[in-house]
């Protein structure tokens, strides 16, 4: 039918607007008797919800339409930077961990994130020795969750720190979507400086 109203409107769990931020708007049909609603935005509230479709002041029956909000996922992890992390044992790492995710080469923001010191490149459990972070009581960590990417998909850990054990670490960081990034860490005392030679008679 041409011109006549039709109510689009969102329900559901998610923070879904149509754009500009409205849950529900009116549009009037074309020529033809179609009528399309505005542009969809999905929020950060995963979940589902539905999109009903109603001719105003008309006894037809409406339209519902389901439709899913995912997490947002990246499908590339990659390191910002490529300079070695060493420290020496129970000293803090001069350089913090930068990395960078990206969804078919797009930068992916807001991709939930888990960064951990692993036991070696087959057991992903934590370790419980060498590189950590602190914690908010100031206490080792050796599993961040909760991370997330910036607006330009980077995502900068925290400050890391090593305890008295020397040798080679790993640190784990695996994204919403399975990008994963092993980076290593190496813990180990600083070289004694030689010893200059006697001068001879």
């Amino acid at each position: 039918m041409p011109k006549v109203k039709v109510r689009f409107t969102i329900s559901g769990d998610t923070d879904t607007r149509f754009e500009g931020g409205a849950r529900s708007v009116t549009v009037t049909t074309t020529g033809s008797g179609t009528a399309t609603a505005p542009v969809i935005e999905a929020g950060e509230r995963t979940g589902e919800f539905t999109v009903r479709a109603r001719v105003v002041e008309r006894s037809l029956t409406a339209v519902e339409v389901p439709a899913t909000v995912t997490a947002r996922q990246a499908d590339e992890l990659a390191r910002v930077g490529d300079k070695a992390l060493v420290c020496e044992p129970g000293k803090e790492f001069a350089d913090q961990v930068e990395v960078k995710a990206t969804y078919k080469g797009e930068s992916a923001a807001g991709v939930a994130a888990t960064a951990t010191m692993v036991k070696s490149a087959q057991d992903g459990a934590a370790n419980d020795k060498g590189p950590y972070f602190k914690g908010a009581d100031g206490k080792p960590v050796r599993t961040l969750k909760g991370l997330k990417t910036d607006e330009d998909g980077k995502l900068l850990l925290p400050k890391m720190y090593a305890d008295d054990t020397a040798g080679t670490y790993l640190l784990r960081i695996v994204t919403n979507g399975g990008a994963t990034l092993t980076v290593e860490l190496k813990v180990a005392a600083s070289a004694s400086p030689t010893a200059s030679a006697s001068p001879t008679a």
